[in-house]
């Protein structure tokens, strides 16, 4: 399972969105720009709305982090104070 974190703690409401610069859900963009991920379940830390996390399975799921990373650097800006990790664990947690 591929976890992907989104956090900017104590900002209040994040906008993943607006950070990346798109216009559709991240979880679409993300499976657009990387069609073998399949979305499992959404969730965030404490019930907070400065974070979200997405669960992906993939079938190379250290391949798919790869292209994670590289899809998420090449589109947050240098100015953004989201931060951002990507993971595979063996559970939703």
């Amino acid at each position: 399972m591929i976890k992907v974190h989104f956090y900017n703690y104590g900002c209040g409401v994040l906008h993943i969105e607006k950070e990346l610069g798109i216009t559709e859900d991240v979880d679409n963009f993300l499976i657009n720009k990387i069609p073998e991920l399949q979305l499992e379940a959404t969730d965030s830390l404490y019930d907070l709305y400065d974070n979200e996390i997405f669960w992906f399975s993939a079938e190379n799921e250290v391949q798919c982090v790869d292209k994670i990373n590289y899809v998420l650097k090449s589109y947050i800006s240098s100015q953004s104070q989201m931060q951002y990790s990507v993971t595979i664990t063996s559970d939703l947690t």
